[in-house]
């Protein structure tokens, strides 16, 4: 498929994007304790692979043309697996170490329903797109909108809970972050919905400018604000 400069433009904006992003949480986090390097960990391999996708989106590869429509499956692979550790990052927050043994499987027993729906939720939203016929599209994206609103239940739910339970600077913490998190994720069916995926209300170039602006917020924005916030908590607790 061959792309217009305002598409690959803003594919470059998301790779470099990307690349800063990572760049900073690295060296926001350096300073964090060896034990809570994980947060910082996470946060950039989200950014990396989301870097990788855009830098093959930009280069023209993984996009292909179904049904007379382009379909990015580079950015359904990037959102299969970064979106699912955008979910574990906040489980980092709501969930401390537990060597119970009892806890640790109720714990992975919520991760792994949250886990699932999201990954439901891109793979349906991925199949809305591959889809043809009018009847199947919908299905799929009602699909793929119904898994999101059980990600909802369980991170607002259970998940959310177990922060309230830490006190109120980690609950505040978890509810601001989460409450960030899904007003983006929100956004991307609505996006899908009007995009060239969807009805067509929009052009590729707008699409693909809004698409990278939001996977900027929810990745490399998003894990900048998690090390803010755990620095900051360190700061108040000294």
């Amino acid at each position: 498929m061959e792309l217009t400069s305002t598409v690959t433009n803003w594919l470059w904006v998301g790779f470099f994007g990307m690349l800063v992003g990572t760049a900073m949480i690295y060296l926001l986090g350096s300073t964090l304790k060896a034990t809570e390097k994980y947060h910082v960990y996470t946060a950039m391999a989200i950014t990396t692979i989301a870097a990788i996708a855009y830098y093959a989106m930009a280069n023209n590869q993984g996009i292909f043309m179904i049904g007379g429509k382009p379909l990015f499956l580079a950015r359904y692979l990037d959102w299969l697996v970064t979106t699912p550790l955008l979910l574990i990052s906040l489980f980092f927050l709501a969930y401390p170490a537990d060597k119970d043994a009892v806890g640790i499987r109720q714990k992975l027993g919520v991760i792994a329903s949250a886990v699932f729906a999201d990954i439901v939720m891109i793979v349906t939203g991925a199949f809305a797109n591959l889809s043809g016929g009018h009847d199947n599209k919908v299905f799929w994206y009602v699909v793929s909108c119904v898994a999101f609103l059980v990600v909802l239940g369980v991170m607002y739910g259970a998940v959310r809970n177990s922060a309230m339970s830490l006190g109120r600077g980690p609950a505040k913490l978890y509810s601001n972050l989460l409450t960030y998190l899904m007003v983006l994720f929100f956004i991307y069916p609505i996006v899908w919905l009007i995009s060239t995926s969807g009805v067509g209300s929009i052009n590729l170039g707008t699409e693909v400018a809004i698409y990278a602006v939001l996977d900027l917020c929810a990745k490399a924005v998003f894990g900048i604000l998690i090390v803010l916030s755990l620095k900051g908590e360190k700061a108040i607790d000294k």
